[in-house]
């Protein structure tokens, strides 16, 4: 072998051998990264900043829930599923701040600006409050009454009226509080919500009611009722029937249901320019959006009524002349 061949060789053997290490490295890298993908990288302890605040901390997550509440509606559905509904922008907001206007006096909550009382307080009544003496609860310091005129029931679908609804609403009159009445719906198209409607209208033609006429709108609470199986857009159409009927006739209407049920069960599209009577039993009610009557318990104690009755309050002075 020449000296030429042997230089030719020696380069050879040192670019294997150089192409092995490089091997061998990039295998090394390999086997880091593989064992090292999950590790969270951290900063060492001897370069951290202290920057614990928990003022700074509790400002950022009101921030953050500050933000959440302004555009979502946080409900739990029928499965316990916590569901984040988009606010619906068309739809009014209120303005009402709870944080510390309301005030309990006696029986009643108010609600108060400026520190004074702006609100009225009303009540919701049916056959299960029994024989009421209209008197007493007038003198007891309420101001409003919703009367139940009838019902749809859930399983046949047949409209029934409320076997004290006479007594009631011209009891209440008499006695010189503002009434409405409500009717119990389980329409399942348009034209059902107008029959309802309907039922209504012939029943207070022979009153002088002076406040809404209001669908109510809620869940039956069984899984055979012939509402069940309705989606939101359906349920809402048959709201307008009664809704459009109503007004149509020359009546002031409203819409009562819940927070999971306006958020989940109706399209509040459909829905724009009716006023809400709001139902949720808390310290503080959660709707964003407009709503003229807050309903805020089923077990009210007031004198004249001898059941549990639902206690209300009217925001600005609702239902006064």
């Amino acid at each position: 072998m020449t000296n030429q061949n042997k230089g030719f060789s020696k380069w050879i053997v040192i670019a294997i051998i150089e192409l092995l290490l490089l091997l061998a490295i990039l295998a090394g890298i390999s086997l880091t990264r593989s064992h090292s993908k999950a590790l969270p990288f951290e900063i060492p302890q001897d370069k951290r900043m202290d920057y614990s605040n928990p003022d700074l901390t509790a400002m950022t997550e009101d921030a953050y829930w500050t933000f959440v509440n302004q555009r979502f509606i946080l409900v739990y559905d029928k499965e316990g599923v916590l569901q984040w509904v988009k606010i619906d922008n068309a739809f009014g907001r209120n303005d009402y701040d709870f944080d510390s206007t309301l005030v309990d006096e006696g029986n009643f909550k108010y609600y108060t600006e400026n520190g004074q009382i702006t609100s009225s307080v009303g009540i919701d009544v049916s056959k299960f409050q029994g024989v009421i003496n209209w008197a007493q609860v007038k003198n007891s310091g309420v101001d409003f009454a919703f009367v139940r005129v009838g019902y749809r029931g859930y399983g046949n679908g047949a409209i029934r009226l409320d076997e004290t609804f006479d007594y009631n609403v011209s009891e209440a009159l008499k006695n010189d509080l503002n009434v409405g009445v409500y009717f119990y719906s389980q329409a399942i198209s348009y034209e059902e919500g107008v029959e309802e409607a309907q039922f209504v209208l012939n029943q207070v033609k022979a009153y002088n009611i002076n406040l809404p006429i209001v669908l109510d709108t809620e869940d039956a609470m069984d899984d055979t009722a012939r509402t069940a199986g309705l989606t939101p857009q359906q349920r809402s159409e048959a709201c307008r029937g009664f809704l459009e009927t109503i007004k149509a006739a020359g009546y002031e209407t409203m819409i009562y249901a819940n927070l999971s049920w306006i958020a989940l069960e109706l399209d509040i599209s459909q829905l724009y320019g009716y006023d809400i009577w709001f139902a949720q039993y808390a310290n503080e009610p959660r709707l964003p959006y407009e709503y003229k009557v807050w309903q805020y318990t089923a077990e009210g104690t007031v004198p004249g009524i001898s059941q549990p009755v639902d206690l209300n309050i009217g925001f600005n002075f609702y239902g006064e002349d």
